[in-house]
């Protein structure tokens, strides 16, 4: 149930983040499609009323008043209006001089006898955007003119305007949105993974307690056998004689007596003392401890001065368990290739082996208390040293060597200063 409700949460995040977002975007497009049409229709409307005023000025006054009708169509929001015949002649026009000149239009007289009135989009000679409208005129005697009233788009432009500015603000709103759920999603991705940390630890705490107590009084009943046992042995053993009847017995015992340390050591609630260690002895120790006997060459690539900051004990334990694996899975001869430096201010070290390296299936379990492919392993070496290591503040990974057969052990600590601190 576990794993299967973080995946149930993000997917309704997501849910709930698509379908605002879309019901955000639909809203905005009927918005700006509406305001689009209003506009439109407000240009139309009143174009369209002040064409009836004129038309309506025509028939009560017979042949109308020019006066009359330039005052109808003075607005400011006119920019010009004219009146022509069925051959184009101009007979009103809001620019008086522009009286008795002819339209350009071709088809004109068809048009004003199909008697329908049209809008469009047009560009003033001043580069400014402008509506003209169409009217056909009918006089008292029937006779068809056109009323073209050209209107200043200003007003709607403007309106416009602002339904594409809300596009650019609903993009804000949603890239607003976006980033809150995604950071609500780290949040909770956070706030679950560390009570699983606390789960975890709070249960490797109590198997810590109950595997220290275990191991003391199996530790004490050994040493009780292990003594009654060497001294039955001294009394049996045939003078010059090394292997007595008993001495697998006494073998057993050490190799029980070693598990117990393994696991005090590994059970123990640890305490650090971190200081600036210098990195280079220390190896060199591991190396006097664990590979002194051993057949094979040791390479070593450790500049001078490079400082880590470790506690120095645990810092050795952890360098001798990773060359005593290393030269466990070579057994009598290979290289041994130790290299220290310094990687964005921390101290990377590693540890490789010719060996055959890591089998895929044990990968996933390297570090986990027990595990091991050794067959006088504990399983507890690993385990201790990222125990350790992530205690001082950093990171250790096993991995196998990209180029030809072997592993890395590879450990970066916080660095203190050094070589690579002039």
């Amino acid at each position: 149930m576990r794993p299967a409700l973080p995946i149930a949460v993000r997917a309704v995040l997501l849910l709930v983040l698509l379908s605002s977002t879309g019901s955000v975007l639909y809203v905005t497009y009927r918005n700006t499609r509406n305001a689009r049409s209003l506009a439109v229709l407000s240009l139309e409307s009143t174009a369209l009323a002040l064409s009836s005023s004129a038309e309506n000025a025509l028939r009560a006054s017979g042949k109308g008043s020019a006066g009359e009708i330039r005052e109808i169509l003075s607005d400011r929001v006119v920019a010009y209006a004219l009146i022509a015949g069925g051959d184009g002649t101009i007979l009103f026009h809001t620019n008086p001089r522009m009286a008795g000149a002819i339209l350009p239009e071709e088809g004109l007289g068809r048009w004003l006898h199909s008697g329908a009135g049209f809008g469009r989009r047009v560009t003033l000679g001043t580069g400014l955007p402008a509506y003209e409208y169409n009217y056909i005129l009918h006089r008292p005697d029937g006779t068809p003119e056109l009323l073209r009233i050209v209107l200043h788009t200003a007003a709607a432009d403007r309106i416009l305007s602002d339904a594409r500015t809300m596009w650019w603000t609903v993009a804000g709103v949603l890239a607003l949105l976006w980033a809150a759920g995604i950071v609500l999603e780290r949040l909770f991705a956070r706030q679950l993974r560390l009570a699983v940390e606390v789960e975890r630890r709070e249960r490797l705490s109590l198997i810590g307690q109950m595997t220290a107590s275990l191991a003391h009084e199996i530790r004490n009943a050994l040493g009780g056998i292990k003594g009654f046992v060497q001294l039955d042995e001294e009394k049996k053993r045939a003078p010059g004689d090394h292997n007595g009847p008993v001495s697998p017995a006494l073998r057993g015992i050490g190799r029980i007596e070693s598990l117990v340390n393994d696991l005090l050591i590994f059970s123990r609630e640890e305490t650090y003392e971190s200081r600036p260690v210098d990195v280079a002895p220390l190896v060199r120790e591991a190396l006097e401890t664990d590979a002194s006997r051993w057949g094979g060459s040791v390479e070593l690539s450790i500049p001078p001065g490079i400082r880590a900051r470790a506690d120095r004990e645990k810092m050795r334990r952890v360098l001798a368990n990773g060359i005593r694996n290393a030269v466990e899975s070579m057994r009598d001869g290979g290289v041994l290739r130790i290299t220290v430096g310094e990687e964005d201010r921390r101290i990377a070290i590693r540890i490789e082996d010719e060996g055959p390296g890591i089998p895929e299936p044990d990968r996933a379990r390297l570090f986990t208390p027990f595990h091991t492919t050794k067959t006088d392993g504990t399983g507890l070496g690993l385990a201790y040293s990222r125990k350790v290591v992530e205690g001082m503040g950093g990171t250790i990974e096993l991995s196998n060597r990209k180029e030809g057969k072997g592993a890395i052990l590879s450990i970066h600590l916080p660095s203190a200063g050094g070589a690579g601190h002039a």
